[in-house]
């Protein structure tokens, strides 16, 4: 069967179980007893190992089954989960990992069988604690062993049939009953399993299918829930009505590979009428219930699952292709275009008074459709950030262990929405922020200890959305920054002189730490160092349209506060003029729009400056960055007022000096691709409705 049709399903589902089991296996680290969570990681590597079996993909298939024997025995009491054994489950993750990545690149596992992994788990298995050491207890499982060597070689003597002594339910009973009288054969059948069969459930649906070629099956022992879910041994009966021989079906039944065997006979309402008087006793209890398809399995009860999980739950959910999404947005975006453009037009036309009411009425009606399916499409490419972040906890679990500090991390607003292009890129920027704050911003247990502070340190990372950006920050209560010796490494470098470094303020000081290869670490180290590659952090936030500024305070932490837009592609945006030339804003970065006396306007160290309500705001001179020629110059310098778009980065505002406010319209941002990419004030461009192309000007930037 060609499976290649399934990879990507595969590639996703796999995933979100690796995912699902590491978050699980820390938990259980903290709560080693936790029945629920030991039963989870048990069903995804089932789950896992009976998607790697399907797709073929033999070593994951293996390693998984290990790990599943491994749980098994504990949910069974038979072993305790210890350190090393926390550790192992999640060498074994990284082992999948590895054969997924391997995967997803050559559409095949690859040949690493990772045996010293599943070794130790076997070790585990046989009382060791995966370190190859046994453990004493390890005689009594060992005996157990020796006792199910011995029943499965006994029961290998002959085969038999299991369902003779079935107390069958009145609803199988009628089936039996209804099949005989249409003159139907019934025969009952008892399948065998090769007992080193990996994927028993798969080799069970292999039989029914092929039975249900030649009949009906109506009746399953175990129930067919339990048999899907591999709640049985290696044996399973059912009843067929069929017009076909006895030799047919179990022929069709050995045909299955990994079937070890297949025993039958026809039987009879009579063959089961023997069980009815102990049905008479309990009537009440028939009535109180649907009569089960089959009776359930010990393994069943046992999970305590009740009667609704066998309702089918239809999915809300499908998995779409980013690239498909990404058509749908230009679409939209070139639906917008032409709608600005209509409003363009009609606006003219308007002026011209040739503007009909239903035409007005027409137009808005286009601008409500666009911009709701606008927000639909939005909406759709819309992820939590969650899928990044849920690998952290792990990550600074490893490096605890490697650093040799207690530490933790505490995460709140994983549900908060980012588009899609967006979550992808940031995860490495915010992993390079969070190894930051576990090697160099946390000090050491014993300095901290020295220090009155708890003996573990906290690292966080909290998300929330503030107007239209996503804020995430990343900190710790460690030592925090040392200005001092920044600005001491800046000085050695050459990159400012004493006396400059005076005047320079706290921020100032760290943003040298954004500079490219400007390190502040003692030693070179595999994790990171403090500015180690904060260039390339910076770089690839400010790619994304956002920015990242620092909180610090020595002695008690710092706190990096990364700023990023909700999308990437349609926004709304006040458009300016300038002489005569046209140019956005992004509205989420505008604070105000002021008009200002030419009188107001102050000198800072020779740069202009306005007092607003309280705060000192620097003005920048649009016209003079984007080297606009003036018509008439003298007319200039004659203004009585200026028009100041007041722009906030963080906490830093600048005052943009424009010439005229056109309005706000929503617009669609094209890339520039390479054309002028070293000029960082201009993040893109926009197609006006009368064919004007306007740039994008970007606001953090200027600031």
């Amino acid at each position: 069967m060609d499976v290649s049709q399934y990879l990507e399903i595969f590639i996703d589902e796999t995933s979100e179980h690796i995912q699902n089991l590491s978050d699980c296996i820390m938990s259980l680290e903290q709560e080693p007893d936790n029945k629920d969570t030991i039963n989870e990681i048990f069903r995804a590597a089932h789950s896992l190992k009976g998607m790697a079996g399907t797709m073929g993909f033999k070593r994951m298939q293996h390693l998984t089954h290990d790990m599943e024997n491994v749980f098994q025995e504990v949910r069974s009491d038979k072993i305790k989960v210890t350190g090393p054994m926390i550790d192992i489950l999640f060498q074994c993750l990284d082992a999948i990992e590895g054969y997924l990545d391997t995967i997803k690149n050559t559409s095949d596992e690859g040949t690493e069988d990772n045996e010293a992994i599943i070794n130790n788990l076997n070790d585990i298995l046989n009382g060791g604690d995966g370190t190859g050491s046994a453990a004493p207890a390890a005689a009594e499982p060992e005996a157990e062993k020796a006792e199910e060597t011995a029943a499965s070689e006994e029961s290998a003597e002959g085969f038999t049939l299991k369902f003779l002594d079935d107390d069958l339910s009145d609803q199988d009973k009628d089936a039996l009953k209804e099949k005989e009288e249409s003159g139907q054969n019934v025969y009952g059948l008892t399948v065998y399993i090769d007992n080193n069969c990996l994927l028993k459930s798969a080799r069970a649906f292999l039989v029914f299918k092929a039975m249900e070629e030649l009949g009906e099956i109506i009746y399953y022992n175990p129930a067919s829930q339990d048999i899907e879910d591999e709640k049985f041994e290696f044996d399973f009966s059912f009843f067929v009505a069929t017009d076909h021989e006895l030799d047919e079906l179990i022929s069709a039944a050995k045909t299955v590979s990994e079937i070890e065997e297949a025993v039958g006979k026809k039987i009879t309402l009579a063959d089961f009428e023997k069980e009815e008087p102990v049905k008479e006793e309990k009537p009440a209890v028939k009535e109180t219930k649907p009569a089960p398809a089959a009776k359930p399995a010990p393994a069943a009860k046992k999970a305590g699952k009740p009667a609704a999980t066998n309702k089918p739950v239809t999915s809300r959910t499908i998995r779409i292709d980013i690239e498909k999404l990404d058509t749908l947005m230009n679409q939209v975006s070139e639906l917008i275009i032409a709608k600005n453009s209509i409003v363009s037009i009609s606006s003219a036309n308007d002026g011209a008074g040739v503007q009909s009411q239903s035409f007005t009425e027409q137009i808005e009606y286009l601008e409500r459709i666009t911009t709701s399916l606008h927000e639909s499409v939005m909406k759709a490419r819309m992820v939590p950030i969650e899928s990044v972040v849920n690998k952290f906890p792990r990550m600074i679990r490893d490096l605890s262990k490697t650093l040799d500090k207690p530490m933790e991390l505490v995460m709140t607003g994983e549900d908060t929405e980012l588009d899609r292009t967006v979550v992808d890129q940031i995860g490495d920027p915010l992993q390079h922020l969070l190894r930051n704050s576990a090697d160099h911003g946390l000090e050491n247990a014993a300095l901290r200890m020295e220090r009155g502070k708890p003996e573990t340190g906290h690292i966080f990372l909290n998300a929330y959305q503030e107007g239209n950006n996503v804020i995430i920050e990343v900190g710790d209560d460690g030592n925090g920054i040392d200005t001092q010796s920044v600005k001491e490494k800046a000085i050695e470098r050459g990159i400012v002189s004493a006396e400059q470094a005076e005047t320079l303020t706290k921020k100032e000081i760290i943003d040298f730490l954004f500079m490219p290869s400007f390190s502040m670490a003692k030693k070179i180290s595999d994790i990171s160092g403090r500015g180690v590659g904060l260039d390339v952090v910076k770089s690839n936030i400010e790619a994304l349209g956002g920015d990242v500024e620092v909180k610090t305070t020595l002695g008690e932490g710092s706190k990096f506060i990364v700023r990023l837009p909700l999308t990437l592609a349609i926004i709304q945006a006040l458009m300016v003029e300038i002489e005569n030339e046209k140019y956005a804003i992004a509205l989420g970065s505008i604070q105000n729009i002021e008009d200002i006396p030419v009188e107001d306007v102050k000198y800072v160290q020779a740069k202009e400056v306005i007092t607003l309500r309280g705060s000192v705001i620097p003005l920048i001179r649009l016209d003079e960055i984007l080297d606009v020629e003036r018509e008439d110059p003298e007319a200039e310098k004659n203004k009585t007022s200026l028009t100041v778009v007041v722009v906030r980065k963080g906490d830093n505002y600048a005052g943009l000096v424009i010439d005229r406010l056109i309005g706000q319209q929503e617009i669609v941002i094209k890339s520039l691709g390479n054309y002028i990419n070293n000029n960082k004030i201009i993040s893109g461009a926009t197609i006006l409705g009368d064919g004007e192309v306007a740039l994008i000007l970007d606001a953090n930037t200027l600031i």
